[in-house]
């Protein structure tokens, strides 16, 4: 008994937002999807059948539920202001500031003050623009852990204490799986957590000063100034971190001041996930077909292309009915 699906175009489109986009939907034809099933394997079949039918109406759109793509924000100074003065992003996304009369900057700080990292936030001031005749623009793109608020000022002249400050709020990109730790005294709770790149982890602070340092020897305090290198505390209240694709099995991390008195934390990879589960989440669903659908044509094999889950060299409609016939949302 064979299967099969009509050819169709279509678009989905997606109420307006600031990381939906219209999906032009690609064509299917019915060598794209043809599969080939026993009829003894008649209710699998029915299954399969009936998530085709609603394939056009429901799992398209379902493909928002994906992580978007990095964004672009701008931010003009205008007299001794910036605008907007506050703007929310997500790591990856790059903000870029538009000079448009006399000399400023944007300094990253808490107003008035550059941000000093002591030795011990190699990466403070984050960001430190000029926007002058000569650099009329200046971008900054937030890198994958980052504090949860980000302020910055003017530092020429007087410009700050007449009011030219900003903020850049960071948040987990919409679609990411969250995964909170709180600190409460000297303790990370939980302990252990488990993520796989493109979940998004938090930390909160609740009271005293504290960080967040990733360790390159746990047994010595050592931080690895690879990862995380941030402060958790009174000025900077959260800690957001994008989980990269280069994450190590095991990641120690711990608070630079409270080491030696047991305030650490341990971060786990998860175990690699089924091929058709193309974001680990431990579902099948619209979001992985919508990995799936951003793969289509790519050839390699699955390591160049995730959405090659059968493995045989392109992502097709072979691959779609593999992932339909996994299916559990």
């Amino acid at each position: 008994m064979t299967m099969r699906m009509k050819k169709n175009m279509g678009y989905c489109l997606i109420p307006k937002s600031r990381r939906h986009r219209i999906v032009q939907i690609p064509v299917l034809s019915k060598e794209m999807v043809s599969v080939t099933v026993p009829r003894r394997q008649h209710d699998s079949l029915e299954l399969v059948s009936n998530m085709i039918k609603t394939l056009s109406s429901i799992a398209f759109c379902l493909v928002l539920s994906a992580p978007a793509m990095a964004e672009e924000f701008t931010v003009t100074q205008v007299g001794l202001s910036y605008d907007p003065p506050s703007i929310t992003v997500s790591p990856g996304d790059t903000i870029t500031w538009v000079r448009t009369g006399g000399t400023h900057d944007a300094v990253h700080g808490n107003p008035c003050f550059e941000a000093d990292s002591q030795g011990l936030f190699p990466d403070f001031p984050l960001f430190d623009i000029p926007l002058t005749g000569a650099n009329p623009t200046g971008s900054w793109t937030v890198p994958d852990a980052a504090p949860g608020r980000i302020p910055y000022f003017c530092s020429v002249g007087s410009h700050c204490q007449q009011g030219m400050v900003g903020e850049i709020i960071v948040v987990p990109r919409e679609g990411s799986r969250v995964v909170v730790v709180e600190q409460q005294g000297l303790d990370f709770i939980p302990l252990e957590i488990e993520v796989s790149p493109g979940d998004t982890v938090v930390w909160n602070q609740n009271n005293g000063g504290h960080s967040v340092h990733t360790a390159s020897d746990l047994s010595t305090c050592t931080q690895d100034d690879v990862f995380i290198s941030l402060p958790l505390d009174f000025d900077y209240t959260q800690v957001v971190w994008e989980v990269p694709e280069n994450m190590p099995e095991t990641l120690d991390y711990f608070c630079i001041y409270h080491c030696e008195l047991g305030h650490v934390g341990t971060i786990n990879r998860a175990d690699t996930c089924e091929p058709i589960d193309l974001n680990c989440d431990g579902f099948v669903n619209g979001a992985d077909l919508a990995g799936l659908l951003g793969d289509w044509g790519c050839s390699g094999g699955s390591e160049s292309c995730p959405g090659d889950v059968n493995n045989d060299g392109t992502v097709n409609g072979a691959d779609v009915a593999l992932l339909l016939a996994g299916w559990a949302p």
